[in-house]
């Protein structure tokens, strides 16, 4: 009889690696595979909501400012008076004095009763400092 024909492939290396070495390689791509795609489903926020912080309370501020002493920015962060506003009221102080009364402010052109009652609880008119000497 003749010799048996082996249909058998020959164990022939792939770039050079052995069976086993091709086994672990192929394992460790699939394992670094599945960790990137996990980062990247990660990355995507995928399957998370954005926190609704429009739908949060609006915070009041509680402050008053001295309406001899108040600076433009000052003024400028109440309601209703921008910088604009802000500047002709300290214009106007430096003008004419120290305002005697909160009521004083009618004076300056822009603010009106209900301007200055929207802001009222903001105004303060603290006596003027004595630099007395000692």
């Amino acid at each position: 009889m003749q010799d048996q024909e082996s249909y058998e492939t020959p164990d022939r290396p792939f770039l050079g690696l052995k069976r086993d070495d091709q086994f672990f390689l192929g394992i460790l791509f699939i394992g670094i595979l599945i960790f990137a795609m996990i980062h990247l489903i990660q990355m995507s926020h995928w399957g998370t909501e954005p926190i609704e912080i429009k739908h949060l309370p609006h915070l009041t501020y509680e402050y008053q400012i001295d309406i001899n002493q108040a600076t433009w920015v000052e003024f400028a962060q109440l309601e209703g008076i921008g910088p604009a506003l802000g500047k002709r009221i300290v214009a106007y102080r430096e003008a004419n004095g120290p305002f005697a009364s909160i009521d004083d402010l009618l004076n300056v052109k822009g603010i009106g009763a209900q301007k200055l009652n929207t802001n009222r609880r903001h105004l303060v008119l603290n006596p003027p400092m004595n630099n007395a000497s000692h």
